[in-house]
């Protein structure tokens, strides 16, 4: 004897539901246990995956003035003017100075500037100073 399940949202979805016989009872069984056992190596699979990525590594180790000085190819003096002007990453702190080795790399890498704007951002700090008459008279 079959029994239909039917859905409210879409007509077309049934489940067919069979009413187990005692017979065939070990088939529906085999079929139960194969399908606990096709799960339970999906979340296996699953969870060492997300497990790998969690692999800790030690944290970097920051270096002083004088070190940062050696990888940046710079006086400690220059170092210390870079530091005040805001343009090379650093922490502070109490009294020290401390720089991150692959920061450094990778500000003298990409040549960064974070207290130098642009000529771009420096022309709409000039045109928001501006009365709107003016902003229209924008020189070519």
């Amino acid at each position: 004897m079959n029994f239909a399940v039917r859905c409210s949202n879409p007509p077309s979805y049934r489940i067919m539901i069979e009413k187990p016989t005692f017979e065939a009872m070990p088939q529906i069984m085999a079929r139960l246990e194969e399908k606990v056992d096709a799960l339970t190596e999906t979340v296996g699979k699953l969870l060492q995956g997300a497990m790998a990525p969690m692999v800790v590594t030690a944290p970097e180790e920051m270096v002083t003035v004088k070190d940062a000085a050696s990888i940046l190819r710079l006086s400690v003096s220059r170092v210390y003017a870079l530091v005040q002007e805001g343009r090379i990453p650093c922490y502070k702190p109490g009294r020290n100075l401390l720089f991150l080795p692959s920061e450094l790399r990778m500000w003298m890498a990409e040549g960064l500037r974070k207290g130098q704007p642009s000529i771009e951002e420096q022309m709409e700090q000039m045109n928001k100073g501006m009365r709107n008459s003016a902003k229209d008279r924008r020189f070519i």
